[in-house]
């Protein structure tokens, strides 16, 4: 067991929203936290020398991210994703979220529809709503604990979407100027926003869904955004295909979102970076940034670069060690909690825990966790529809703590439903 992951850092009072939000969040502080998506081990060695290196420097003026670092994303696209891009795509962003409300800014709004997968991450519902456009729901299909796309579902709900006249001033419009639009241009009126690897479910997509999914999007004139911000995190068994790595024609259809922040834990840091292939689409997401976003941040460039030319020793350590406990969480579950039973994730640090054998509603769950299992974690409805009865583990931590995690829902279930 690789020390470097199973070694405890007291994260209380540094104000980390997963220790130090506990009391706003849930009511109470003497829970464990397995609820935010970051991990409680430090960055990477090199990261951490690269940093001081900047800090010592002493000026932390506006900053521009340099061919350096353009560079860096580049090769670990190409050896991770085995997609070969070009440094004129990439477009600097302070994070996923913020870059997604970007793009649904610019090219959507009221008179267009944005299609979600839930149960999906809560984010996306939020940047659909303030983007004014309507939301689309084709929810995944499960089995078991296994899910897949609804890919009927989907395609009869694009017919649909392509035959819905476009509303004036709407998406389409060329008259539009607004939202980073210039009079003239016209953008796709439907818009995917799709998460891969998925969170919270944890499928890997294989290359045949994504073929089927970009066949769609093609035949629809439909624009993805790919929020690709757990790509790295994928267990030895999975890979993980970038939609936009398809094919020249589907690239053009597609914007991906990638970061660091998930894989070497430097969400704090804010920086990510958004690929876009076509030209027009690249220049339109520029407009729609001017003016919110000025400079980026210095240290989160310089961890970036140092975690893409550097971190990968470190990030197969990770894996090795995530791969550990999620098959020790897994295991423990299914044989040791009666009620609760949870399907390998392919990808992410995330377990979909299936709580609906325990019979109680979505309110009282989130109050079993908390106050008899004394445990923080997303409930399952905050991911929208398909969301019932579930919870979100986050296992990227010590053992120690996961056992710890663990044993307390599994006293807490023992001793209610014995």
């Amino acid at each position: 067991m690789d020390k470097r992951f199973a070694e405890y850092v007291e994260r209380r009072n540094t104000n980390s929203v997963k220790w130090d939000g506990l009391k706003e969040t849930f009511g109470r502080e003497d829970i464990l936290p397995l609820w935010v998506a970051d991990s409680d081990w430090p960055v990477p060695a090199a990261v951490m020398e690269a940093l001081k290196k900047r800090i010592e420097h002493g000026i932390f003026g506006y900053t521009v991210p340099g061919e350096k670092l353009d560079e860096a994303v580049v090769d670990w696209v190409k050896r991770r994703y085995k997609w070969e891009i070009r440094r004129e795509w990439l477009v600097y962003t302070s994070g996923v979220v913020p870059a997604i409300n970007t793009a649904l800014q610019a090219f959507t709004g009221p008179g267009g529809n944005v299609v979600v997968q839930p149960p999906v991450y809560y984010p996306f519902f939020a940047a659909v709503e303030k983007s004014g456009a309507r939301l689309v729901e084709n929810q995944l299909l499960e089995e078991e604990g296994c899910y897949r796309i609804d890919f009927q579902d989907l395609e009869e709900r694009l017919r649909v979407l392509a035959g819905r006249p476009v509303a004036p001033g709407g998406v389409g419009d060329t008259r539009k100027e607004a939202g980073g639009r210039r009079g003239g241009e016209s953008y796709p009126a439907n818009v995917l926003l799709f998460c891969s690897p998925h969170n919270p479910v944890g499928r890997v997509w294989s290359r045949v869904e994504l073929e089927r999914l970009a066949e769609l999007a093609l035949k629809y004139n439909l624009l993805i955004i790919s929020d690709e911000i757990h790509g790295d995190l994928i267990y030895s068994e999975n890979n993980h295909i970038s939609l936009a790595s398809l094919s020249e024609e589907v690239a053009r259809k597609t914007i991906t979102m990638i970061a660091p922040s998930k894989t070497f834990n430097l969400a704090g840091l804010t920086a990510s970076v958004t690929i876009i292939p076509d030209r027009e689409l690249r220049e339109a997401f520029r407009r729609a940034m001017a003016g919110l976003v000025i400079g980026g941040n210095v240290l989160g460039y310089t961890a970036m670069e140092a975690a893409y030319n550097r971190g990968e020793e470190w990030l197969e350590g990770q894996l090795c060690y995530l791969e550990e406990n999620r098959d020790y969480a897994v295991e423990f579950i299914n044989t040791e909690i009666p009620g609760i039973r949870v399907r390998k994730p392919e990808g992410t640090y995330l377990l979909w825990l299936d709580c609906r054998g325990l019979g109680l509603d979505d309110r009282e769950l989130k109050r079993f966790f908390v106050e008899e299992a004394r445990v923080a974690l997303n409930p399952g409805i905050s991911f929208g529809k398909g969301g019932e009865g579930f919870m979100r583990l986050n296992i990227a931590c010590p053992r120690f703590l996961l056992e710890e995690g663990l044993g307390r829902i599994k006293r807490a279930v023992d001793y209610k439903f014995s």
